[in-house]
């Protein structure tokens, strides 16, 4: 019954100045990597596999302005687009967030689950803080639970289901 599978990586390339910065493994496709992995470690998300070759794969790190994770406030479940903007690096955005959800400085922000990327509960960060945003939602700097500057070791995550609930989801669209 197990979902999801993960490989262990080494980065051999990081990048965290960037506007699109990204990481570079030493596993590829001889390891069974394929594009739209997610990356993780033990503190948290690290990316998605764009680029893959024999031996290495390159990530989207969520150090870079074209990601977006669909993660949510662990406690009242409510969920949203993270992203970063290109500024620090120890932080993120969490957008889309309705006024009316209790939100606490400190809260937990984790992966919501609603992709064929990362699993439910894998941690983002934590709310620095938060403000109203169009008058409907609330906008949540995150800090993020990776530092990035100082990882070395990450996970690949196989979704051993993800062409089965590819295949269904793509029946209604």
């Amino acid at each position: 019954n197990q979902q999801y599978e993960y490989i262990s990586a080494e980065i051999i390339k990081n990048s965290v100045n960037k506007q699109h910065n990204y990481l570079t493994l030493n596993r590829g496709d001889k390891d069974g990597i394929k594009p739209g992995m997610g990356v993780v470690t033990r503190d948290g998300v690290i990316g998605v596999v764009r680029g893959v070759s024999h031996h290495f794969s390159t990530v989207m790190s969520l150090l870079n302005k074209e990601l977006r994770i669909s993660s949510k406030l662990k406690e009242s479940e409510f969920f949203g687009p993270l992203s970063w903007t290109g500024e620090d690096y120890r932080f993120a955005y969490l957008r889309e967030i309705p006024l009316h959800a209790d939100v606490e400085k400190g809260d937990t922000v984790v992966t919501s689950g609603y992709s064929n990327i990362f699993p439910e509960g894998i941690s983002v960060g934590y709310v620095e803080e938060y403000e109203e945003k169009g008058g409907r939602f609330y906008e949540m700097k995150v800090r993020l639970s990776v530092d990035f500057k100082r990882v070395s070791e990450v996970y690949i995550i196989r979704n051993l289901r993800k062409r089965e609930r590819e295949k269904l989801e793509n029946q209604v669209n």
